[in-house]
């Protein structure tokens, strides 16, 4: 499978709610996460389609988590 462009990386981030942070280097904002992402290793080790997979991995942890918290 190919990887990613940085764009299409970056426009994919977009799509599931997260905003580039430009004071960051490859950081990465979403309002249901506490800090903010850094994407550099992920991308390094993993490429951007592996990036993109870990970040919305987290996501959908941290979405369960609140989900949990909510019940109890």
């Amino acid at each position: 499978m190919r990887d990613l462009t940085e764009n299409q990386f970056v426009a994919a981030m977009q799509r599931n709610g997260f905003t580039k942070d430009d004071r960051l280097l490859n950081g990465f904002r979403h309002p249901n996460l506490p800090k903010p992402m850094f994407m550099t290793l992920l991308i390094q080790a993993n490429g951007h389609r592996g990036a993109l997979k870990s970040a919305l991995e987290s996501l959908k942890q941290a979405q369960v988590a609140e989900a949990k918290a909510d019940q109890a």
